[in-house]
């Protein structure tokens, strides 16, 4: 048996068989949407009921279509542009190692929230550079100047 879920305009919602909106609206000859609410309600008094507007639709469906279920909603695929493969990120990640994340996403046409559900699904890493203060050699003679500098004051 098929059932049927439909939602009032109040937010209230309530599943019905094929067969019992058959028999109520269209075997029985009701014509009148007001008088098929009234029966629903007196024959189901304790449960939700729908509104004369949803039974008008669902007469004008019937009428229309010859099935009272609605036809199902075609939508749009969601990566509309391209299916893009992981392996474009990885491939540009490797061949590029010091690229952020950023440059990634622009070059891939990708999010940065994708690329990094990519890279962290493989293992991989973005490049980050650390900025360090590094000590050289050459720096030894500034070094001896700013101890003397810091010990004499």
């Amino acid at each position: 048996m098929n059932f049927m879920y439909y939602a009032n305009e109040d937010g209230t919602s309530y599943l019905f068989t094929r067969d019992y909106y058959y028999k109520k609206d269209v075997s029985a000859g009701l014509r009148k949407a007001k008088s098929a609410a009234r029966l629903y309600r007196e024959s189901f008094p304790e449960g939700p009921h729908p509104t004369r507007r949803t039974i008008l639709k669902v007469v004008k469906r019937l009428r229309e279509t010859g099935c009272v279920t609605s036809r199902p909603r075609i939508r749009r695929p969601r990566n509309v542009r391209r299916k893009v493969q992981p392996e474009d990120v990885l491939v540009y990640a490797i061949t590029h190692p010091r690229s952020s994340t950023k440059m990634i996403s622009e070059n891939c046409s990708l999010s940065k929230s994708r690329v990094w559900a990519i890279l962290n699904e493989s293992g991989a890493q973005p490049y980050r550079s650390t900025p360090v203060q590094g000590l050289l050699p050459r720096d030894a003679e500034r070094r001896y100047t700013w101890c003397n500098f810091v010990m004499k004051t």
